[in-house]
């Protein structure tokens, strides 16, 4: 029974993702995030084709000591910790990219993040992940 229910959710999942032309419904959307699948992680590439564009937020949420070691360009810190009471937006529907060390502190931003209302949160990952250079604060 588990088997079947689990097959049909993927398999309307597909059909509304098909119907739709490629864009997911927020009803799919919200229940992928739901149930802890993730959506495919941004490439170093991709994030370097987004910095520089207009209501982007790259947030590196390690600690400044961290920050200041060495950060992806145009990114500002906000830790982890500290996020919830000093948004890098107040425009829910912003495009916010979050970053840290491991992926772990990132993770947690980008959920709390989602659950203040944030509808567009990426989480880049481990720093490691950007394959350019980084900037020394």
């Amino acid at each position: 029974m588990k088997k079947a229910i689990i097959l049909g959710f993927f398999l309307a999942a597909f059909a509304a993702f098909a119907a739709g032309g490629g864009e997911q419904s927020p009803a799919i959307a919200q229940s992928t995030q739901a149930s802890g699948f993730a959506a495919q992680p941004l490439s170093s590439e991709e994030l370097a084709g987004l910095i520089g564009q207009p209501n982007l937020y790259l947030v590196d949420v390690r600690t400044p000591e961290e920050y200041r070691a060495g950060a992806i360009p145009s990114a500002v810190n906000i830790p982890f910790d500290v996020i919830q009471n000093n948004l890098p937006t107040q425009d829910r529907d912003a495009r916010i990219v979050v970053y840290c060390r491991s992926g772990n502190r990132s993770s947690a931003a980008k959920a709390t993040l989602e659950e203040l209302g944030f509808a567009n949160v990426n989480n880049f990952g481990p720093v490691s992940n950007w394959k350019s250079e980084l900037v020394v604060r």
